[in-house]
């Protein structure tokens, strides 16, 4: 009897499995900080995350003997996020305010993510360019290493707390309940407490945000100014000095 020519297809016309692209630690980073975004870093097991990259867990310790250095590497790719102007395109403050600012709008794009920022230290190479283009621009400003630490501390603090007020108020902390504040201030017994209410919606965030950096960049001009006044009459020698 003939073959027939509906004879199932040779092994060349099978089909074939979809090619993997090779796991990488920035591809692993990736996939966390995408896990992260979507059920919050609760949810960023090991197990959880392998799952995703079609690995076993055991795969990513590979590339991660530790999940802290995952969560840095997931950092990394925040800080990649910060928009530190060039130097020579802006005065230093305004690049550190132009900074500062974008740090803040993280926290509006990854809201479950941004608690890394908040809360862990700057600790890998990729986070040390940047911590170190933002010192650069205290000490452009005329600030020793002593006050560019304390006014790195003050409006980083500032710009943190920023942050997490904004998620918290745009509800994406782990099992957030409606805010009242948001969407039923008028409920709320307490006067004041309603007075307010309205002007810390989300949608005047932006504002108040603003209003804080103006408050704390108009100071630090203030020191900056106070501090080429005092070397100024340093570098200058007295009359009596003169004669």
């Amino acid at each position: 009897m003939a073959r027939s020519a509906r004879t199932a297809a040779p092994s060349a016309r099978r089909a074939r499995s979809p090619v993997r692209a090779p796991l990488t630690r920035e591809r692993i980073a990736r996939a966390a900080l995408q896990l992260i975004d979507a059920e919050g870093l609760e949810a960023c097991s090991m197990r959880r995350l392998g799952s995703s990259l079609g690995v076993e867990a055991m795969a990513l310790y590979h590339h991660f003997p530790a999940k802290g250095q995952l969560l840095d590497a997931v950092m990394d790719l925040l800080v990649d996020e910060m928009e530190m102007p060039a130097r020579g395109t802006e005065p230093p403050l305004a690049r550190l305010r132009h900074c500062i600012g974008s740090y803040r709008r993280i926290a509006i794009r990854h809201p479950r993510a941004f608690l890394l920022l908040a809360a862990r230290r700057f600790n890998s190479e990729r986070a040390f360019v940047m911590y170190e283009q933002i010192l650069a621009a205290f000490a452009e400003a005329g600030l020793n290493p002593a006050e560019s630490a304390r006014w790195f501390r003050l409006i980083g603090g500032f710009a943190s707390g920023a942050g997490m007020a904004d998620v918290a108020s745009r509800e994406r902390t782990p099992d957030a309940t409606p805010l009242q504040l948001e969407h039923a201030p008028e409920r709320i017994a307490h006067p004041h407490v309603r007075a307010v209410a309205p002007h810390l919606r989300i949608q005047n965030l932006d504002a108040v945000f603003e209003f804080g950096l103006d408050l704390l960049f108009d100071a630090l001009a203030e020191h900056v100014a106070a501090r080429q006044t005092t070397r100024g009459r340093a570098r200058t020698p007295s009359r009596r000095a003169r004669s």
